[in-house]
């Protein structure tokens, strides 16, 4: 008789939760957050293939993120291009700039690769805002239309209200999910936890680390450009503003309070610091202060993450466990 996988049908049936979760939500707000929250991810897991990969860190993500947006909305407005369109552009363009920027940078080592990556960032956030025939300048773009209605017939989803984005980012979400598994579980991804665990050592095995590093940015600027074009024709409105160092530091801080190197802790961080931000929302001078007070408690007490804990914890009880059948076993006794 053949045995049933319990966890297959069980992620099977979890996804498709994952899909019916708009019938559930009638709030239009909570449908937006839950749409930011998936952005987010897609962000973080893009971040976290760089920082809990290959143990680099990069304080310019939020300006990739930008590239991806300002690049969609301009191929909108100005050209007339179709989001199904400015989509793959702004993924390919934003992955040939980092692969540009990962080739300069990626040759600094720590502290001084994160003054460059902050340099770059800072570069890119000053040409959103002064470049204003392309850009908007401060004012930024609006008007970005939303994606085409897809389906046949009768059965068309139109994006016309936040609950009808959800499916489309869930899909997102779920490719990135699948982009990063297949990754890390490659002969690639070994190379990328080599190089994090030891650099010297992985290069005297004859791992290409500088390449192997470079093409892992590359990609994980790429997922950055699918977030900028989502988030563009999701908000229709982008502006140099949301794009700047304090980006970096919020995708930053959802991947070290998730767990770094883990695909739950991105997921994790994501839920937790874009709730905690719409908290904080009237406040914005003091997110900063404590998304950095929090990046620091975690560095210092627990470094790796939510996901650390978790680790952590299911450890010391199967410790306990061990200890307590030892005894039993010990005094003859059953335990069970």
């Amino acid at each position: 008789m053949k045995k049933i996988n319990i966890r297959k049908y069980g992620i099977l049936f979890g996804g498709i939760l994952l899909f019916l979760v708009p019938l559930a939500i009638t709030n239009p707000y909570f449908m937006y957050v839950l749409n930011l929250i998936l952005i987010y991810i897609i962000l973080a897991l893009g971040l976290d293939l760089i920082v809990g990969y290959t143990g680099q860190v990069s304080v310019g993500h939020g300006a990739f993120f930008g590239v991806g947006a300002y690049l969609s909305a301009v191929l909108s407005i100005k050209l007339g291009y179709s989001f199904w369109l400015t989509l793959p552009l702004s993924i390919i363009f934003t992955a040939i700039v980092g692969l540009i920027i990962g080739y300069i940078g990626l040759k600094l080592v720590e502290e001084y690769l994160v003054m460059a990556t902050l340099a770059f960032g800072t570069i890119l956030w000053l040409i959103f805002l002064n470049w204003s025939d392309m850009t908007g300048g401060p004012m930024g773009i609006s008007g970005i239309p939303s994606p085409p209605p897809i389906g046949f017939g009768t059965f068309k989803l139109t994006f016309e209200e936040y609950g009808n984005y959800y499916p489309l980012f869930l899909i997102f979400v779920l490719l990135a999910i699948f982009v990063s598994r297949l990754l890390m579980e490659s002969g690639f991804g070994r190379a990328c936890n080599a190089i994090r665990d030891d650099e010297l050592a992985a290069q005297a095995m004859g791992i290409p680390v500088f390449k192997t590093k470079v093409m892992v940015f590359t990609i994980s600027t790429a997922f950055c450009g699918a977030a900028g074009s989502l988030y563009a024709h999701f908000l229709h409105v982008v502006s140099p503003e949301t794009f700047g160092f304090s980006m970096s530091v919020t995708i930053l801080t959802m991947v070290m309070i998730g767990g770094q190197g883990t695909i739950t802790g991105a997921i994790i961080g994501a839920f937790l610091l874009t709730v905690f931000s719409e908290a904080l929302r009237a406040t914005p001078e003091l997110r900063m202060v404590v998304y950095g007070f929090l990046i620091v408690i975690m560095i210092m007490f627990f470094p790796r993450g939510i996901m650390g804990l978790t680790h952590l914890f299911r450890k010391r009880l199967s410790r306990s466990g061990v200890q307590v059948n030892g005894a039993a076993k010990k005094e003859g006794l059953r335990y069970e």
